[in-house]
């Protein structure tokens, strides 16, 4: 039996802003390349192991693309065997609550294939999916998953009791000992493996981690680890794709070439100070390297550049300077979409501490870490406000009234006020 698995591929995601029309574009193009992957391979079946969508910024076109993609998938496959495949997703943080599900947007009629998993089992109920010999479970995302988990044990356990069939079990949270967890993640947010001992598995899939992770064993389940199918955040480092899974013991990666190149690059003076033009000579020269690559390649690409270090004058004029070279080096190849820029070179003569992280997971981990257990509830404020700022954002100041706003404001009093009388 030959099983498709994809994970992360957060359909809808427009960040960074700026260009959010072409990462909404990367994201559709990786989709796509997945299900071609997927329908070349000719699959068995697939399983998507959370965030579908980014749901803060999807749309209506989003959901059907997916729509039209996952039909496109299984009349394929039957168009060459004769059999519908069944299609197994399940919940993501990106995809919602149980209650509030985005995987409810891409169910229809037509969708037979469909089986959206891990919810029920979430509240007790059986949810086992038997399919040409493979025995599956799903568990949605719990921001709990440790306590959860506990407590779902003797009905995985039993649920696989007896079975001959592949035993797999599909999660969407952080494994520690598999997965390096992000810093600020609290303890109750991830799963360890040794959790998964003794419950009669032969292959946990688990998403949320976007990074590729060869396959590992631990008495006898092995765990897999498709990683996203397009760099979520600019910092990621590939590769990404799909994975074949043909049995417990034979698993292959297949890549996916993304839409647009992606470079990561730092400038940084290693504490030693430096005037302001050796921060934008040095930026520049990244650019214009990068630039001539995507130009032989004929590639087009985006460009990050982080800047760290220290200088004796305003660090903000770099911005200012670099911004018109960019410029420059944008209009000479067309090939440069877009240059990312994070200036975080400090004041020599004020410094200022700031956080040594690449992406937005790990920032906002670190900034919200003083909640401590209630950091993921920090989270889903920080979330929520971010849905209503696109939902409901003045076009012309950006930012909420405040009617849409003093919610928000409560929400964050109540909060803090209960973690100052924790501590």
């Amino acid at each position: 039996m030959k099983i498709g698995v994809f994970a992360d591929t957060h359909v809808g995601r427009c960040i960074p802003v700026a260009i959010g029309d072409l990462r909404r574009r990367a994201y559709r193009h990786a989709f796509t390349e997945a299900i071609d992957v997927f329908i070349e391979e000719g699959t068995d079946c697939v399983i998507h192991a959370g965030d579908l969508f980014e749901k803060r910024s999807m749309t209506p076109e989003d959901t059907v693309f997916v729509k039209d993609e996952l039909q496109r998938l299984v009349t394929s496959i039957h168009s060459r065997c004769g059999k519908e495949i069944p299609v197994f997703i399940v919940r993501g943080n990106h995809d919602g609550v149980p209650e509030n599900n985005a995987l409810d947007y891409v169910k229809h009629p037509l969708a037979t294939y469909l089986r959206i998993i891990g919810d029920d089992v979430l509240v007790g109920k059986e949810e086992t999916q038997a399919y040409e010999g493979l025995c599956l479970l799903g568990v949605g995302y719990h921001p709990y998953i440790s306590r959860r988990f506990e407590s779902l044990k003797p009905t995985i356990r039993e649920s696989f009791a007896g079975k001959k069939e592949l035993k797999l079990l599909v999660i969407h949270n952080f494994i520690e000992g598999y997965h390096p967890i992000p810093p600020g993640v609290p303890e109750h947010n991830y799963l360890t493996m040794r959790d998964f001992d003794d419950l009669g598995l032969d292959v946990v899939v688990a998403g949320h981690y976007h990074g590729r992770i060869e396959p590992l064993s631990r008495e006898g389940t092995v765990f897999l680890t498709p990683g996203a199918t397009e760099a979520v955040d600019l910092s990621d480092k590939g590769p990404y794709g799909v994975s074949i899974l043909e049995g417990k013991d034979s698993m292959r990666f297949v890549p996916i070439k993304p839409l647009h190149d992606i470079l990561s690059v730092k400038v940084d003076s290693e504490q030693a100070v430096r005037p302001v033009g050796w921060f934008v000579q040095r930026a520049s020269n990244e650019a214009n390297r990068y630039a001539s690559d995507l130009q032989m390649r004929g590639s087009e690409g985006v460009l990050r550049l982080v800047l760290l270090g220290l200088t004796d004058e305003d660090p903000y004029n770099i911005d200012l300077l670099l911004a018109a070279e960019l410029e420059k080096t944008k209009r000479a190849s067309s090939r440069l979409l877009y240059v990312d820029l994070n200036n975080r070179v400090e004041s020599a003569k004020q410094p200022v501490v700031l956080p040594a992280l690449e992406g937005g997971i790990e920032f906002a981990g670190e900034m919200l870490s003083p909640f401590g257990s209630s950091a993921p509830e920090a989270m889903r404020i920080v979330e929520e406000t971010s849905t209503a700022l696109d939902e409901k954002a003045s076009q012309k100041t950006g930012v909420l009234t405040d009617t849409d706003r003093m919610p928000f404001v409560g929400k964050w009093i109540d909060l803090i006020e209960r973690t100052v009388k924790q501590a």
